[in-house]
């Protein structure tokens, strides 16, 4: 029993090592590299000076040189930070840039009264789909579904609206809307839910050889909207109603669509299921 409980839990910790280890890998090659051109300018300014440069003028090299060294050390620095705020393996925002985004949308709706609205999509089944069919298959689902929640949030940037597409965690995904976009909050995340239903996934080994063909998958969806009623605490409250959202949409029978009214009792509706 321990084992089933402990699983997601695990299966997180080796997303966080995985992402970790790629991007420490990244800060070695990186800064490995800069520490070769320092060394290499070292020994060019060394051989310089025993062959007779005037000092004048190998100091006028050397602050070019060394202008050129910074330059590069700050671009990869923003790299860098870049790829510690992307999911590795979808491609879309992670936990730590999702926390940033939706902090500070919160913080404009405090100012402005900006709204905001969080929806949050589960795969249905998704561990029969790594026992079944293995982690490389499992993988590219991940990789699809967060495809196509990439596609929403690049749409909705040409609208009077910013969004944020993020891989919340193991088969969990998460849309943060902000602006105009919110007054269609639930009809984004239902359009979505239909679009993966209806989508035939085909999967490739590590060979690029098609190993299964025609899947589907479904997903559960919880919406929810920013709430001055909650008078405090307001990212820990959207995050755990829209996450009760999409539970209550599993428990009544997966691949629906469920939204909190946290003003209404019960909050908990399932708005739209095929």
């Amino acid at each position: 029993i321990f084992e089933i409980i402990n699983e997601p839990f695990t299966e997180k910790l080796k997303e966080i090592a995985r992402e970790t280890s790629e991007l420490a890998k990244d800060m070695h090659s990186m800064f490995g590299k800069h520490t070769l051109n320092v060394s290499a300018l070292a020994a060019s300014v060394d051989t310089d000076l025993a062959s007779g440069v005037e000092p004048a003028s190998l100091l006028a090299g050397l602050r070019d040189t060394l202008r050129g060294v910074v330059a590069q050390m700050e671009q990869d620095t923003n790299t860098l930070l870049t790829l510690s705020h992307k999911d590795s393996l979808t491609g879309l925002a992670n936990r730590r840039a999702f926390d940033i985004f939706l902090g500070d949308a919160i913080e404009r709706w405090k100012q402005s009264k900006t709204p905001v609205s969080l929806i949050m999509f589960d795969i249905d089944h998704f561990k029969m789909f790594n026992d079944t069919y293995g982690h490389l298959v499992g993988a590219q689902i991940l990789q699809s579904m967060g495809a196509q929640i990439q596609r929403i949030s690049t749409s909705l940037g040409r609208e009077k609206s910013s969004s944020l597409a993020a891989r919340y965690g193991g088969e969990e995904f998460a849309l943060i809307l902000c602006g105009d976009a919110v007054s269609r909050a639930e009809l984004i995340a239902d359009n979505l839910r239909k679009t993966v239903q209806k989508t035939s996934l085909s999967f490739r080994d590590a060979n690029n050889a098609v190993v299964e063909s025609g899947l589907r998958v479904t997903v559960s969806v919880g919406v929810s909207y920013l709430w001055s009623g909650w008078k405090g605490a307001y990212q820990t409250n959207l995050i755990d109603t829209t996450d009760k959202a999409l539970y209550f949409a599993k428990h009544n029978g997966r691949n629906r669509t469920a939204c909190c009214y946290a003003e209404k009792d019960p909050p908990y509706e399932v708005i739209s299921h095929d």
